[in-house]
């Protein structure tokens, strides 16, 4: 099948000299533009898994120590165990790189279109052969709730004293702690 140059050229001019139909097909490509920016595919972030749990449990282990460290210097009898459950979700802030291209078109003399384009990409860092987002900052999981059991909770003060300094260390409210007796 081979077109006619002539006849291609003529429905060219008609569309040229329609302004309802040109819009609609700048309409189109602003569209089709706007679309496939939005729809692209993120670049992969390779993330090994193993590395990352093993952080995280041991970020939970330090805790868990710290404060039952802490809690035996308040129980006499220095017999104190300690389990704290966390949300499980750590979240991590990547840096990105924002551009705007923001154009203004006058229409009329009292109309003034403008758009405005904003281009946001992940900051990557090559590490090796791989490429990872860069991080900015790492938000660790809160504490949902704390299990103490020590052998001195049956006195009062050391009960109350252990709930306090738990509540101070995790910056939790009260009701998040629960102390037991061994």
């Amino acid at each position: 099948m081979s077109i006619n140059p002539d006849k291609f050229k003529s429905v060219i001019e008609k569309i040229l000299k329609n302004k309802d139909v040109l819009i609609f097909l700048g309409i189109c490509g602003l569209l089709i533009l706007v679309v496939s920016t939005t729809f692209t595919t993120s670049p992969k972030q390779v993330v090994k898994e193993d590395d990352q749990s093993q952080q995280e449990e041991k970020y939970e282990e330090v805790v868990e120590k710290k404060l039952e460290k802490i809690l035996k210097e308040i129980d006499p009898t220095k017999n104190v165990s300690v389990m704290i459950t966390f949300d499980d979700c750590y979240e991590y802030v990547v840096a990105t790189e924002t551009r705007k291209n923001i154009r203004s078109e006058k229409q009329d003399e009292n109309k003034t279109s403008t758009e405005e384009e904003v281009d946001s990409k992940v900051v990557l860092v090559q590490q090796g052969n791989e490429s990872k987002p860069f991080i900015i900052k790492k938000i660790y999981p809160k504490v949902r709730g704390v299990a103490i059991v020590s052998e001195g909770a049956r006195d009062k003060k050391v009960y109350i004293g252990l709930i306090k300094a738990a509540t101070a260390v995790l910056g939790i409210t009260p009701d998040k702690v629960e102390v037991f007796v061994k």
